[in-house]
């Protein structure tokens, strides 16, 4: 039994079914000078509830999972059909062999183990692939519809290409001047000649984009099939540091030349040329790719079952890395709204507790609160994602397990319209308070009830769980959690364990795996 999309449809039938992505319309992504463009609630939203459906813009295994899992849907491998021409990769069948054949393999088919024996990053690897299954044609499209949007996102590709075009010339110039013999002549003819082509280049790219199209109506038509969006992710270009950015144009670089070498180009210009016009634009997309990936990109995983039981022992073990352009506008939050897990090489996102209409859905980039202080946190983030967190839980550094107690919990005033929170220690019996958000006295007791309802909940959920009784324990810890958010505030060390023990639950649905006994 799988798991159901919010019109009950079973929804590995919706991921068999869509051919770029599903979303509940329950989310909505806007864009604000402070937080960018990210994924708010647009009605309100349930635990448990189905967001998105979305399978990756481009993603790669990491090389140790080559002969467990099919190469192009990461699908574990029961009776695996090889590459004709090389045997460095395997596919479940013969619809993802022919997949990739046509377009990303038949390229690094040629220099798969080059790439693998360079020890660079599997993000380098998906980077590579963004270019190599869309094909040049397409990429010159990308790339003139970037230019064409205007935006300042939209300047970074020739800004890039700029910049890898210094790159090749300087490895170009110390080729030419080795085979003069260091010639002072040679030299400033080498200089005066890449000078000038560097200034005919312009016209040279109008030239090659107008090959092959013969209306204009024909050209207008095929923007219209080419997707930028994914190209518009934040890649924070102008924080990098010069050291930064020389390495990733080095690296560009580099991929640059594995595309001349395997046919990518129909005219690749030899190693003592400056590159051509398609192939500097394609530097500068390669170079665009490695920016936002940093940022951007998703670990995709399976889980794998214990042999004794579906939980107890369970781990996630990463298979690699993909890109999901929807999902990567989803913003951070050490309290994350949503859980996420894969079917196949698509990756869903369900929410773990309610949220209102208006409310930021925000999953979450590693850092929990109820794992690692708020120093940890905001040394983890700066890092890695170059942001400071300013979710509830860092503002209000929220303890974490080890501190954590129910007590700590706080309840929303039944006034319609007060936002007030009270501790449930303000609570006498019998005795009203007064609020001070809504000048009214009010009561609390019935909420205290409702609370430690919401607690036997979990307790119930869990024994569920715990008796792999799947689909049971998700329904009492979401019905448990709905009400709690409905009438209190984290933080309460019972909600928070009941939200983790339904995102293994709702994981389960996704992609797992048991080895066999010994």
């Amino acid at each position: 039994m799988g798991p159901f999309a919010d019109d009950g449809a079973p929804l590995n039938s919706a991921v068999n079914s869509v051919p770029r992505s599903w979303s509940s319309g329950a989310l909505e992504i806007r864009e604000t000078a402070l937080e960018g463009k990210h994924a708010v609630a647009a009605t309100e939203i349930h635990p448990g509830d189905t967001l998105i459906v979305e399978p990756p813009l481009a993603g790669c295994l990491l090389p140790e999972f080559y002969g467990t899992h099919c190469q192009h849907c990461y699908a574990r491998l029961k009776a695996p059909i090889g590459c004709p021409n090389c045997s460095c990769v395997a596919f479940c069948g013969r619809k993802c062999r022919d997949i990739a054949m046509t377009t990303y393999h038949k390229y690094e088919c040629k220099i798969l183990a080059l790439l693998i024996g360079s020890g660079m990053s599997v993000l380098s690897m998906v980077a590579f692939r963004m270019v190599t299954q869309e094909g040049l044609r397409k990429c010159l499209k990308i790339y003139e519809k970037l230019e064409k949007s205007g935006d300042e996102k939209a300047a970074t590709p020739l800004t890039t290409s700029t910049t890898t075009t210094t790159t090749t010339t300087t490895m170009s110039d110390t080729h030419d001047a080795k085979s003069s013999a260091n010639s002072r002549s040679a030299r400033r003819r080498i200089r005066r000649r890449k000078l000038q082509e560097s200034r005919r280049g312009e016209s040279k790219i109008e030239m090659k984009r107008k090959e092959g199209e013969d209306t204009k109506e024909s050209r207008e038509s095929d923007d219209d099939n080419v997707d930028t969006a994914p190209y518009n992710l934040v890649t924070h270009a102008n924080k990098r540091t010069e050291k930064d950015f020389l390495e990733r144009s080095l690296m560009a670089a580099f991929l640059l030349r594995c595309l001349q070498r395997v046919g990518f180009f129909a005219r690749p210009t030899s190693d003592d040329e400056v590159p051509g016009a398609e192939e500097i634009i394609v530097a500068a997309l390669l170079l665009r790719n490695l920016q936002l990936l940093q940022f951007n990109a998703h670990e995709f995983f399976e889980t794998r079952l214990s042999a004794g039981h579906r939980f107890r022992g369970s781990r996630p073990v990463y298979l690699g890395v993909a890109i999901y352009p929807t999902v990567a506008r989803f913003n951070h939050d050490c309290y994350p709204a949503v859980t996420r897990y894969f079917v196949g090489r698509h990756i869903v996102i369900r929410a773990v507790r309610g949220l209102r209409s208006g409310d930021v859905i925000a999953e979450n980039y590693g850092p929990i609160f109820t794992k690692m202080t708020l120093g940890e946190r905001q040394r983890t983030l700066a890092g890695r994602y170059w942001f400071r967190c300013t979710c509830r839980a860092c503002q209000e550094d929220w303890p974490h397990f080890e501190n954590l107690t129910n007590d700590s919990v706080r309840l929303r005033c039944p006034t319609e319209g007060c936002s007030r929170l009270h501790s449930r220690a303000q609570q006498r019996p019998g005795e009203p308070i007064k609020c001070p958000g809504c000048r009214k006295k009010i009561c609390l007791e019935d909420r205290l009830a409702c609370l430690q309802e919401c607690e036997t909940l979990y307790a119930s959920g869990l024994a569920s769980m715990d008796d792999e009784r799947v689909d049971e324990a998700i329904g009492t810890l979401c019905a448990a959690l709905k009400r709690f958010h409905r009438i209190a505030c984290p933080p309460h060390r019972d909600t928070h364990l009941a939200e983790i023990a339904l995102s293994s639950c709702l994981i389960d649905y996704g992609n797992t795996w048991r080895p066999a006994a010994l």
